[in-house]
């Protein structure tokens, strides 16, 4: 039992990894996320919580697990149920291939090589995914743009599930420096709503105009839902693919930053629902402490104001027994650590 326990935990902290920012290079971005099994792309991030003064919570990352998608109503009443219609991140496969998703089976689905980064949104209340209607976010982090300028994105919004009547609307937006406070919508031309029993593969434009031009910080571009969906019934299945980044001017190298460096750890034994904890961190600030189960999911959530180093204690934790992850990050650097709650 404990090395089952241990494995648990390990992949746990594996999977909360905070993935590094992309560095720009050459004249264009491309990303068709067909290798997302094990991680997501570098730079790429799925949030939960978002809003337009938020980056949010970063949600667990289920890409080893290839799902299928109700695309068609033929399959309601069995072809793999709890793949679908269970909330969070999705590895799904893509709808480039047009109808022979529509009408694959599940299994087969989950076979194809063209994938796409996805979400299942659920009530704001899911006790395993909560604050994804309104909340769930695709996250592109970037380095900086440095000497560049003119840019221009295209994507596929994607919208999966024909059994789901309620609409959802995506907007695009960014934001600039290491931790945003407040997120800038930009003009999306395209149909940027999912869900309404339909199955979509939308392209969708934005020209930045001047707004990403020469920042030497980080750039952050970010597809969410900011609102709640409209209508009755279950929340749709949203996915993108093909994102394509252009811009005038050639990256390089030399353009690279280095994450600040963060280290949390566990002070003696958590008992009685209290938790105390000690940190390093290279850039002060707020940074948003999430604890996790051996099963990814979130129990407890805070907001931490660090100085260069200190402690800080949390109480009334509501947790059972057993192994968990406690992870802090400030959505540019990130520190986890393990412990075994009493």
């Amino acid at each position: 039992m404990m090395k089952k326990s241990t494995l648990l935990v390990a992949l746990a902290v594996s999977s909360l990894s905070v993935n590094a920012q992309l560095t720009l290079s050459g004249s264009s971005y491309s990303q068709n996320f067909n290798s997302i099994s094990s991680s997501l792309p570098t730079g790429w991030y799925a949030y939960n919580s978002a809003t337009s003064t938020s980056l949010g919570i970063i949600e667990t990352w289920n890409g080893s697990v290839n799902y299928g998608v109700f695309a068609d109503t033929v399959y309601n009443s069995g072809d793999c149920k709890s793949d679908i219609w269970g909330g969070g991140t999705k590895n799904y496969p893509s709808a480039n291939g047009g109808n022979f998703v529509k009408v694959a089976t599940c299994a087969e689905q989950k076979n194809f090589t063209d994938r796409a980064i996805g979400f299942r949104q659920v009530s704001q209340t899911n006790g395993s995914h909560p604050n994804l209607e309104p909340g769930a976010a695709f996250v592109l982090k970037i380095a900086n743009t440095s000497g560049l300028t003119n840019f221009n994105l295209s994507f596929k919004l994607q919208s999966l599930d024909t059994t789901s009547p309620r609409t959802t609307t995506w907007t695009v937006d960014y934001a600039t420096g290491a931790s945003p406070s407040t997120f800038t919508p930009a003009t999306a031309v395209g149909t940027m709503t999912t869900g309404n029993l339909q199955f979509t593969n939308n392209t969708i434009n934005v020209n930045f105009g001047s707004a990403l031009d020469n920042i030497s910080s980080n750039v952050w571009i970010r597809i969410a839902a900011l609102t709640a969906s409209s209508g009755s019934g279950n929340r749709a299945s949203t996915a993108i693919d093909d994102f394509n980044l252009t811009w005038t001017g050639t990256a390089s190298v030399a353009d690279v930053n280095v994450l600040p460096a963060a280290s949390l750890t566990v002070l003696g034994s958590v008992v009685n629902g209290t938790a105390s904890f000690a940190y390093d961190v290279a850039e002060t600030g707020k940074y948003m402490l999430a604890i996790y189960d051996i099963a990814g999911r979130v129990v407890h959530t805070q907001e931490v104001v660090t100085a260069s180093a200190g402690k800080f204690t949390v109480n009334g934790l509501n947790i059972a027994p057993g192994f968990y992850v406690a992870k802090m990050t400030n959505g540019n650097s990130a520190a986890v650590a393990r412990f075994t709650a009493e």
